[in-house]
């Protein structure tokens, strides 16, 4: 997935995954910035964190790799949460100006490691609830 953010415009560009519409869980197309935080908080309550690992350039072009992780504790799209921590890594390069403000980055990873994870659940309509209150898949 490849995100563009030009911070002066504030203007998104995103170039998604190719697979065919059955198999796309997530379609940012699809979603405002409220449905798409809605649906990380609910599946992240602990939050989601994300941290530099290491710095590959200098400025006025920055080019880093980071990482992005939390606890999949909340549904996801249909999902139920399974308690494991998801994450994904990825690559980005950061354009500042002499102040050393942001004007555009660029952000470059694999979705798949990240739905891949939050989609690891049962569907929740398979899910009931058994007398002792645990949640068990039905087979």
């Amino acid at each position: 997935m490849y995100y563009k953010i030009e911070t002066r415009e504030f203007s998104i560009q995103v170039q998604c995954s190719r697979l065919p519409q059955e198999f796309q869980y997530y379609k940012p197309e699809e979603e405002s910035f409220e449905s798409s935080h809605d649906a990380f908080r609910s599946a992240l309550p602990r939050g989601f964190a994300w941290e530099v690992l290491y710095v590959y350039s200098r400025p006025p072009v920055i080019a880093f790799k980071f990482r992005h992780w939390g606890y999949f504790e909340g549904t996801f799209k249909g999902h139920a949460p399974t308690g494991e921590m998801v994450q994904f890594l990825g690559l980005g390069v950061l354009k500042v100006d002499e102040s050393l403000r942001a004007e555009e980055i660029e952000i470059y990873y694999d979705p798949g490691e990240l739905f891949g994870g939050l989609l690891k659940g049962p569907p929740i309509s398979e899910t009931k609830t058994t007398d002792t209150g645990d949640n068990t898949a039905e087979k």
